[in-house]
């Protein structure tokens, strides 16, 4: 089986990355599912595309590559592509009831956090994983792939919208803070680091649910965020400091809900300006810290000394089929019409594709096409 490995603690793609290759180009899916049947309610995928991600930099930098469980360790987390076997509880669990997986099934997902932590990612040309965390292709992208379509560009596409990034917006606009927000009159949404895979997301729901969204991003993407329904852009470089600038432009009409796709913390340091008093930050960025200094500065430290006086939360990944099966259920009810994808890579080419994911520019997704 070729696979990416992790082979070196390293913030450079370069160093810390080393690609496997198969030892045999003879095996055939069938002789792999053959030899590595799956087992209880696990089914083996034979992945066609991968997704990168920042918390894959996060892995491979920060989990020591000495650990046991982390030798020749797989990155990624999405992943997208065709089951070709099940283990045999498979028919039984209750999240595909009502049709059950089998083999020729096209599923995405994304793998959950501890199977990546101990080395079982996505980079890699075969993944088995509990039935429970995938979903069934959208309706209209199943078909397409199956119908003699495009199965390539379906695929593609439906690992940007399964995989942690439609997983990450799932999460945030369920979250109580969000729904409260989203339940005024007219409500009013800032979304921060709006052009990112997550952001291109949160923008089109947020619309869809009747909200003002405004837009930040760098003035070439300010077209790209309009197309997907953004109000107005925010150039963040021409109206740097951006705190100075939202206090002074949305101090009469303040936002309802600002989420933070970037990990800005001035963002929240100085809300009080333009968030209303039951408004809410919700951040998706954890930092260096993973969230903890974030947390505390944000949470837990009073107004009297120096906290903030408005609603925060982080709210960190976790992986899940049902969320997946949600965002499912918004493209194929309109909500989610577009999965910007910025860039596409070989195989080959992951070590370019982590480095273009590293400079923070990318426009929504950054694909891997692992095969055909």
């Amino acid at each position: 089986m070729t696979s990416w490995a992790v082979v070196k603690n390293s913030d450079q793609p370069a160093q810390a990355l080393a690609l496997r290759a198969a030892e045999s180009a003879d095996i055939t899916p069938e002789k792999y599912a053959a030899a590595n049947p799956p087992k209880g309610a696990d089914i083996l995928v034979r992945v066609s595309h991968a997704a990168l991600n920042p918390a894959d930099l996060q892995f491979m930098k920060v989990i020591p590559t000495w650990l046991p469980f982390r030798r020749g360790a797989v990155p990624g987390l999405d992943f997208a592509g065709e089951v070709i076997a099940v283990g045999p509880n498979v028919a039984s669990v209750a999240a595909h009831a009502a049709k059950p997986l089998t083999v020729g099934t096209l599923v995405a997902g994304c793998m959950s956090v501890p199977r990546v932590a101990t080395g079982h990612g996505s980079l890699a040309q075969y993944v088995s994983v509990p039935a429970e965390m995938v979903s069934r292709l959208p309706s209209g992208l199943e078909g397409a792939a199956q119908g003699g379509g495009n199965a390539s560009a379906s695929l593609s596409t439906a690992v940007g919208f399964l995989g942690c990034a439609g997983q990450t917006a799932h999460l945030v606009i369920n979250d109580a803070a969000a729904v409260a927000a989203f339940s005024v009159a007219q409500p009013r949404v800032l979304i921060n680091g709006a052009s990112g895979g997550v952001g291109s997301l949160l923008i089109q729901i947020a619309k869809a649910r009747g909200a003002y969204v405004a837009a930040v991003c760098s003035a070439a993407n300010a077209d790209f965020v309009k197309e997907l329904g953004a109000d107005e852009a925010i150039d963040y470089n021409l109206h740097a400091p951006l705190h100075t600038y939202l206090a002074k432009t949305f101090e009469s009409q303040p936002f309802n809900l600002i989420y933070d796709c970037v990990g800005d913390q001035q963002l929240f340091s100085y809300s009080a300006s333009y968030l209303s008093p039951n408004g809410a930050l919700i951040s998706i960025v954890g930092g260096p810290t993973q969230g903890v200094v974030p947390f505390v500065r944000n949470k837990l430290v009073p107004t009297f000394l120096g906290g903030t006086a408005r609603t925060f939360k982080i709210l960190g990944m976790m992986p899940s089929g049902e969320r997946a099966r949600g965002v499912a259920k918004w493209v194929e009810d309109g909500t989610l019409k577009q999965m910007p994808i910025d860039s596409e890579y070989k195989m080959g080419d992951v070590v370019k594709a982590y480095e273009k994911l590293a400079t923070k520019r990318a426009r929504g997704k950054i694909i891997i096409k692992v095969q055909e």
